[in-house]
Parts: C-alpha cells; sequence; structure tokens
C-alpha cells in the first residue's frame, strides 16, 4: 500500500465557520420548534425533532474535532518546514 505523505493527506482543508454556523442556527430553531411542541402537548413529535437536534449537534462537534486536528497537523508541516528554510 502506498503511504501518503503529509501535504497529499491534507490537501483539501476542511473549513466549518460557514457550515458550521448554519448547523448553529437549525439546532436553535429546531430546539425551539421543540420547546413549541412540548408546550402544545405535541410530546413525542417535541422528542423527536429535539433527538434530531442533538444528531446534528453530535455531527457538529466531530467535524470541528477534525478541523483541530487537520490545523493542528498542518501547523506541524509549516513547522518543519520553517526549520528546512532556517527561518524562526
Amino acid at each position: 500500500m502506498k503511504k501518503l505523505g503529509e501535504e497529499k493527506r491534507y490537501k483539501h482543508k476542511l473549513n466549518m465557520l460557514e457550515p458550521g454556523t448554519k448547523m448553529l442556527k437549525c439546532i436553535g430553531i429546531m430546539s425551539l420548534i421543540g420547546i413549541l411542541l412540548y408546550a402544545f402537548h405535541f410530546r413525542i413529535i417535541a422528542f423527536c425533532v429535539w433527538a434530531v437536534s442533538g444528531i446534528i449537534f453530535a455531527i457538529l462537534l466531530i467535524l470541528l474535532v477534525i478541523e483541530a486536528h487537520q490545523d493542528n497537523v498542518m501547523n506541524e508541516i509549516a513547522m518543519k518546514e520553517n526549520k528546512k528554510n532556517g527561518e524562526n
């Protein structure tokens, strides 16, 4: 199996700023909808909406962990290149 270099492995950077804000808005709206449904005694539907909201939140957290890992690896690559070039 061919081993990929770090530069090839992280060719495409995950950027979660815009998708993350959209996901947070969706989570907030769904939470409010769940509260309204619960207040009007549609409890089972409210729990389903909250569950979907929680799943979206869990996905967002996983994607943020992946992005943080990519940032750390790319920072290490840049530091190694700076040492090779004699920069601080």
